[in-house]
């Protein structure tokens, strides 16, 4: 029975865009894990795992790399990484470095689907960036439908990996807060508070109208948000979809019983429009997932979560 109990627990730390980790954060994320995490857990990067430009091999990737590394080291049990748009700008080469220390999925260089069965869970992981660099051609959309049905009928959970998220309230979608128009140096470094109300406002229209293929107004990346929540709706399967790219945590609801997770706030924000998401906060953090909760926790506030939903099991 406590056996049983504990494959029902199984917890996945969704952690992105952890690229530019402090040390001090180290620290944070080393408390966490004595706090939370077990050895039959899961901790899963969820893509830009290395600022600015992926592992290029510099004195400051590697720098940048031994703390990640350190945090994975750190987690008690299994790891897995997905790549995101700063890891490809090091290429095939940067990837294949970061896959010296991390269980990548896909592999460097595949669109994926990529699958682990791991129970309770059925990984399916995508290469986001992957697929809009190539325009989503020849993508095996009916491989991808086949492994969530499969998942539910081994009673599995989908959990659907790719760094670009298929909705968000953050800048990525289209959505600016007030403080963004009158802090846009922001996007620069979160400390640059100086008020550029009009240069602001600016800034965020010419975004707009650029469709910059980041952002979800590029058309691929639209194409694949699009067709993505398609065909989890059509399947009538409870599916579980997480990505990082935008820098905070946010909560989706999709339908009545799947969910679009953000967690890309690994060691830095930026603003996002609570009010278009189920829930959202911009705080270093990360989401704690297991099938009967889903918690998401501020790195300096690790004994309670900051939001709980605590049933999302569909029979």
């Amino acid at each position: 029975m406590l056996v049983g109990l504990l494959w029902l627990q199984q917890t996945v730390f969704l952690v992105g865009d952890a690229g530019a980790l402090t040390a001090a954060q180290v620290k944070k994320y080393a408390v966490f894990w004595q706090k939370h995490a077990h050895k039959e857990d899961l901790l899963i990067w969820l893509g830009d795992n290395l600022y600015p430009r992926g592992h290029d091999g510099s004195r400051r990737a590697i720098r940048r790399w031994n703390r990640l590394a350190a945090v994975s080291r750190a987690f008690p049990g299994r790891v897995y990484a997905i790549a995101g748009n700063h890891d490809w700008k090091s290429g095939i080469a940067g990837l294949l470095r970061q896959g010296q220390d991390l269980y990548l999925l896909p592999p460097p260089g595949q669109i994926g689907p990529a699958t682990i069965e791991t129970s309770p869970w059925l990984l399916i992981a995508v290469d986001s960036e992957l697929y809009i660099q190539t325009g989503g051609k020849d993508f095996p959309w009916q491989a991808l439908d086949s492994l969530v049905v499969t998942a539910r009928k081994k009673n599995l959970y989908p959990l659907l990996l790719l760094h670009h998220p298929v909705r968000t309230a953050g800048a990525h979608g289209g959505h600016f807060p007030l403080g963004a128009h009158l802090f846009p140096l922001r996007i620069v470094s979160r400390y640059l508070y100086l008020p550029l109300p009009g240069l602001g406002t600016i800034f965020i229209l010419l975004r707009k109208a650029a469709h910059h293929p980041t952002d979800l107004s590029y058309p691929t990346y639209r194409q694949l948000s699009q067709e993505l929540l398609r065909r989890v709706d059509s399947l009538a399967v409870p599916v579980y979809i997480a990505s990082g790219h935008d820098h905070n945590l946010q909560i989706h609801r999709i339908g009545t019983h799947s969910w679009v997770i953000v967690s890309g706030s690994g060691c830095k924000t930026e603003p996002v429009a609570r009010r278009k998401a189920t829930w959202a906060q911009a705080t270093v953090g990360l989401w704690r997932l297991t099938p009967s909760t889903l918690a998401a926790y501020a790195l300096t506030q690790p004994d309670q979560p900051i939001w709980k939903f605590p049933e999302i099991v569909v029979p």
